[in-house]
């Protein structure tokens, strides 16, 4: 029998444990290597926060929620603290403010803010959620001119959406990393920013199996939510989505073209359905929901993929019937079983 990896738990917190009284004191000590936490009055006597955290080979990635606050990182403390690593910032909700001398920079719900604690600075955050992801200055220190120029603002640019979206994964799917994947992550992730900071042909290139997965995870999940629309089709994932034709074609090579992707998940939305014995709908209402407009190519098309009609899903939705493994892999499994990609694939992704 195979023996799968054990994935890695992430370390938890929350205030939410201690009486309120001891909230704001708790978390302010759990950060105080990194800043000082200064409570808003409007609070009241207690401070919801909690986090999980996970070090990715390097990088520690941090998910945040908490009550609204303040903190500062002092000339006194950047002397006496040893800690001089950078950070992203990418906010779930609300927005975060970072201030030094007479310079505010100001990241909204979805932004990435790239800061140095190498510097002091002052911040606000208004809102629920942000991640922190943590750059060591040593695992880093290839890229620390690029970083060190980016320091306090928001990034922007071609591959930001992928960026953010590379994290977003990352954090949901941070219970499923084992050890043996960590470095493939990292390295992944090390990469794709180096790409964001500096788009150059080398940069690129190196990012490929990270762009490319992030490109197919986004691809996918927008297909997902317009399984319904009847247009759904090449045309209109790029027009939606912002690329090429040529992008989304490489983004989908080696899983089968887009057409084929869109009719398998539509008939794997359909099996979902139909073997549903809760859902009493008749297989046409069910199709027609999924795009599909020509009933005997359906029922073709589900028998080819399945070995038995829709109408025999329906009617014995209680019964042993047993659809194929046919989830598609994650960001993380995708990138972890990815190869070398040419660079001129690399390129294309970013424009």
């Amino acid at each position: 029998m195979e023996n799968k990896p054990t994935s890695m738990a992430p370390i938890e917190y929350s205030t939410l444990d201690l009486e309120p009284k001891h909230q704001f004191e708790a978390i302010s000590q759990a950060v105080a290597p990194i800043c000082e936490l200064k409570k808003p009055h409007s609070v009241g006597n207690g401070f919801r926060a909690k986090y999980s955290a996970f070090d990715l080979d390097g990088i520690d990635i941090i998910d945040w929620e908490s009550e609204k606050t303040n903190s500062e990182r002092s000339n006194e403390l950047v002397r006496k603290s040893d800690f001089d690593n950078w950070a992203i910032w990418l906010v779930r909700s609300g927005y975060f403010c970072n201030e030094y001398d007479d310079l505010s920079v100001k990241a909204n719900t979805n932004s990435l803010m790239l800061v140095s604690y190498a510097e002091p600075w002052k911040s606000y955050w208004q809102g629920r959620g942000f991640v922190s992801v943590g750059l060591s200055r040593e695992k880093f220190s290839w890229m620390a001119t690029s970083l060190d120029e980016a320091n306090r603002s928001v990034l922007n640019g071609p591959l930001t959406g992928l960026l953010r979206t590379f994290i977003s994964t990352l954090v949901s799917e941070t219970h499923r990393i084992s050890e043996d994947q960590k470095q493939t992550l990292s390295r992944s992730f090390s990469n794709l920013l180096a790409a964001s900071l500096e788009p150059t042909a080398d940069n690129l290139y190196n990012a490929t199996p990270a762009l490319n997965a992030t490109r197919l995870t986004i691809a996918r999940e927008f297909i997902r939510k317009n399984l319904g629309q009847p247009e759904l089709n090449v045309d209109y994932i790029c027009r939606s989505l912002g690329v090429s034709r040529r992008t989304l074609y490489n983004t989908f090579d080696g899983h089968g073209g887009v057409a084929k992707y869109i009719k398998t998940a539509r008939l794997q939305a359909c099996y979902k359905a139909l073997s549903d014995h809760a859902d009493l709908r008749f297989v046409s209402t069910v199709a027609y929901q999924y795009g599909f407009t020509n009933m005997s190519l359906f029922s073709r098309q589900f028998k080819e993929l399945y070995g038995f009609s829709p109408k025999e899903a329906h009617d014995h939705a209680a019964s042993n019937h047993v659809a194929p493994n046919s989830s598609s892999p994650t960001l993380l499994e995708h990138l972890c079983k990815s190869t070398s990609c040419s660079g001129s694939q690399a390129y294309d992704a970013a424009h």
